[in-house]
């Protein structure tokens, strides 16, 4: 039954993502309405194997790596799908997100259990150090695809293409402040994973280096997350270099999440 929900999952997100990449390109209503109520299908097919393998695993919710990122695909569709609604034209970044979604989600295929540890360190520091990485994560999804798209627009409007693309993707002005906002938010997030985690790490391995491959990408992220916020306040930094940080500063993220999967389907020491 499982195996069948995660399939049928991730096949409804990938013709979600077809269909959002046709609405972008192809500037159709129908598709971008069809693509729409897909993501909708999914996510129904996703919280019913959330759940399902929640139960059969009998472990708490998102304890595990696999469920992790399951958690966090499925935050990130909410999450669009709540400012797709809010904002009138965002819809196209589907094109955008939704193959993050299902990255993420596919990911959680490939993911086991981490290693153990005690009862005590997991209920003090796990809610905390996993909740607050889930929800900053999602919010520097939305600012990934609100970047990916200012850069495609910027592109567009620098080689004087004023149609296609340029006429369905939202105004410049719109994609900086909505990046702004998520990673206004996403920031300080980051910032209690990456304490917590630390901390953590530190308990279960005290001996073990100070700043771990792991660490040194989320130190990178926060880093250029860090500078993104800072040069926009300061020095009134936006458009393309903020985009194209705030990009960066997601992949590394990405890394992060990809090293965990793969250390503990023992792919990586």
């Amino acid at each position: 039954m499982g195996g069948a929900l995660f399939i049928a999952t991730a096949i409804a997100y990938a013709v979600a993502t077809a269909l959002f990449t046709g609405a972008l390109t192809r500037g159709t209503a129908g598709l971008k309405r069809a693509a729409r109520w897909v993501l909708i299908a999914a996510v129904a097919l996703h919280g019913i194997y959330l759940g399902l393998d929640s139960l059969d695993d009998g472990t708490p919710p998102m304890g595990r790596v696999h469920e992790t990122l399951t958690g966090l695909s499925l935050g990130v569709t909410l999450a669009f799908l709540l400012a797709s609604a809010r904002r009138e034209g965002m819809a196209v970044l589907g094109a955008f997100i939704t193959p993050v979604a299902l990255f993420f989600f596919l990911g959680s295929g490939l993911g086991r259990s981490v290693e153990h540890v005690s009862d005590e360190v997991r209920s003090m520091l796990a809610p905390i150090h996993i909740g607050a990485n889930v929800l900053g994560l999602v919010a520097f999804a939305l600012a990934f695809g609100a970047a990916v798209a200012y850069v495609i627009q910027e592109r567009q409007l620098r080689k004087k293409t004023l149609s296609g693309l340029f006429q369905r993707l939202p105004a410049l002005d719109v994609l900086d402040r909505f990046g702004l906002r998520a990673v206004s938010v996403g920031f300080p997030l980051l910032t209690v994973g990456i304490v917590t985690g630390a901390f953590w790490a530190f308990r279960i391995h005290p001996g073990a280096p100070v700043v771990s491959t792991a660490q040194a990408f989320a130190l990178i992220a926060w880093l250029l997350f860090a500078g993104v916020l800072l040069l926009r306040l300061a020095a009134g930094w936006r458009g393309r270099r903020a985009a194209i940080g705030t990009i960066v500063g997601f992949l590394c993220t990405a890394v992060v999440l990809v090293g965990y999967v793969f250390r503990s389907t023992g792919g990586a020491s």
